[in-house]
């Protein structure tokens, strides 16, 4: 009669997960793989979520547009003002004198002169500062959308049963400590599909070594198999 403590030997013992890794199990092409390459930031990257960052920007840049406009309304009138006065006092002067006239119609010519390059001035200033500010927007809420999008793209990942190497942010993007913990939770799932395939590896080969060749135990291992890659 066999000894109960034979049978109990075939089962290997479990296998430790060191750094998020499967002993043994990483394939060899692994070890040879070319450093990942940086990320090359293309101007279209800035609008990843188009729908939210353009509402920012637009509802800014409505704002500045109307406080820039005003402003500048507000000084072209206050010197449009001077300039009617100016041109009030010297006509009247040229009444009592004929040789104010030419004085009067220099002055009035460059008084419209001046208020039209006023105009034209603060016209340049308000769309400069109207691009530069959109720009600023873009790249800010690039900053958060970026990390959004990100995020977005692990969920995908994992609903279709992938949860390899989650990548940090870049640097300067906000939303860290919230990627953070988003980090952490994916690691602690990962980590317990490792110790899932840890286990139903030991299982499949307990069952092997008792019953041998099998289609179930054959179909478990393509199931092992793909579980792994996914770990990567």
């Amino acid at each position: 009669m066999s000894n109960p403590s034979d049978k109990t030997d075939t089962v290997p013992s479990a296998k430790v997960v060191q750094d998020g890794k499967l002993g043994g199990d990483t394939p060899k092409a692994a070890a040879t793989a070319p450093a990942r390459q940086p990320y090359k930031r293309k101007l279209g990257n800035f609008m990843l979520d188009k729908k939210l960052q353009l509402r920012y920007v637009l509802l800014v840049t409505a704002l500045s547009a109307l406080i820039s406009g005003s402003l500048g309304y507000l000084i072209y009138h206050q010197r449009h003002a001077a300039s009617a006065s100016i041109n009030k006092d010297l006509e009247a002067l040229s009444l009592n004198d004929s040789a104010f006239s030419d004085v009067q119609s220099q002055v009035a010519s460059d008084n419209a002169h001046d208020d039209r390059m006023l105009v034209y001035k603060m016209a340049g200033v308000g769309v400069g500062l109207v691009i530069i500010l959109s720009a600023y927007l873009v790249i800010m809420t690039h900053k958060v959308a970026g990390p959004l999008f990100k995020v977005s793209m692990y969920f995908d990942r994992m609903a279709e049963g992938r949860v390899g190497t989650v990548y940090g942010l870049r640097k300067g993007d906000m939303l860290q400590d919230f990627f953070g913990n988003f980090k952490e939770m994916h690691e602690a799932v990962r980590t317990r599909m490792q110790s899932d395939v840890i286990t139903m590896e030991s299982a499949t080969v307990a069952l092997r070594a008792k019953l041998g060749d099998n289609a179930a135990l054959d179909a478990m291992d393509k199931h092992l198999a793909q579980r792994k890659k996914n770990l990567l």
